[in-house]
């Protein structure tokens, strides 16, 4: 086996570990069943108020914030579960590196998410059937949904590596997420020569064109260099912790 198939086979193996993990856990199916809940309660409003357009654009902002705060508790133990209970070092003694741990837990999590928003298509249905509406706005919607999701698991997923404590790495991931969420509002108190660098990393501006059925390679690079980013800080904290200990 080459060694790029050993590397996969070593990240599909963590995958898999993980995904075992959130099944047999009544953990993700109690996050799954209270966003459906809440987020299907206010598309019920929104359409018994009458939608103003026939797509996702009025719900899809409510979504998003809704998953910043459900995200982070899905991702809390991911990390700091196993350093609490002392795994983490039986992990680090199988021939794994501490990459494709991060990136074999952030795939199983993003799985997860996948088959959380797959109930959400019931929406696309209804929309479908009684609103008539093209198929671009629903690609465009859900593309940014996967996006917006990837970046809020990784960030996530950096948190839980800070800490032992899942409830202190929930927190911290709600928190850094809200900031990154509210600096396009903050750019406007800013200088100009800071308000377009602030405004750049607002994580809600970039998905605003996701919500209009616009789909810009600028908004899918910065979705995927924040989801890199936070992946890759994330294994250089666990190779700290790895020599330290």
């Amino acid at each position: 086996m080459t060694r790029l198939g050993q590397g996969l086979a070593a990240i599909g193996a963590v995958a898999r570990k993980e995904l075992y993990s959130y099944a047999v856990s009544p953990f993700a199916y109690v996050v799954a069943a209270v966003f459906l809940l809440i987020n299907g309660l206010i598309f019920f409003l929104i359409l018994s108020n009458g939608f103003p357009e026939a797509n996702l654009h009025p719900l899809l902002p409510t979504t998003a914030f809704l998953l910043l705060l459900v995200i982070p508790v899905l991702t809390m133990r991911l990390l700091a579960e196993e350093r609490a209970t002392g795994t983490i070092e039986l992990l680090m003694t199988f021939p794994v590196t501490d990459a494709q741990v991060v990136l074999g837990k952030f795939l199983a999590t993003l799985v997860v998410y996948t088959i959380m928003l797959v109930p959400t298509l019931g929406y696309v249905v209804i929309l479908k059937v009684y609103g008539n509406s093209e198929w671009g706005p629903f690609i465009s919607a859900y593309l940014g949904l996967l996006l917006l999701g990837g970046a809020f698991i990784a960030i996530g997923m950096f948190s839980s590596s800070l800490t032992r404590n899942q409830i202190v790495a929930g927190v911290v991931g709600i928190g850094i997420l809200l900031l990154l969420w509210v600096l396009g509002a903050a750019s406007g108190i800013l200088g100009s020569r800071l308000a377009g660098f602030v405004g750049y990393l607002s994580l809600s501006d970039h998905f605003t064109g996701f919500t209009s059925g616009v789909i810009d390679l600028k908004d899918v690079v910065f979705f995927l260099s924040v989801i890199a980013g936070a992946l890759f800080i994330t294994t250089r904290v666990l190779e700290s912790n790895r020599w330290r200990a």
